[in-house]
């Protein structure tokens, strides 16, 4: 259970990363909200991986190279999740699009990151 919380702390800190990135994309150099989004994931992914390989799944003995690639495949799937969800949110529900990237930051990390990352990517064995 204490994994899961950490995970979770982790993806909250991520995503800050990632909403901070995304809002300055958008609110200050005007980039268009779905290619902010992909950024912001790029820079949350980041710090996921860090502190997830650190602090997190730290008892996991796999080398790097195979845990970052995994990782690489899980984060892109989250991405593109996100991406699509958030897309379908605004485009087709009308939700603005903050909203819409909470909602579905918060589906997508407990319902696929996490168990992922726990399996597949950090996985003891």
């Amino acid at each position: 259970m204490q994994t899961f919380f950490k995970a979770q702390l982790t993806s909250l800190m991520a995503s800050g990363v990632d909403f901070l990135t995304t809002i300055a994309c958008v609110s200050l150099m005007h980039v268009w909200y779905l290619s902010a989004s992909i950024i912001g994931a790029v820079g949350g992914g980041i710090v996921s991986f860090g502190l997830s390989k650190t602090w997190v799944f730290a008892q996991s003995n796999q080398p790097i190279g195979h845990q970052f690639g995994r990782f690489v495949l899980v984060w892109l799937g989250n991405a593109g999740l996100n991406a699509a969800g958030l897309f379908v949110a605004t485009q087709f529900m009308g939700v603005q699009y903050l909203v819409a990237k909470t909602g579905i930051a918060i589906l997508v990390g407990v319902s696929y990151n996490y168990f992922l990352q726990k399996d597949f990517v950090f996985s003891l064995s």
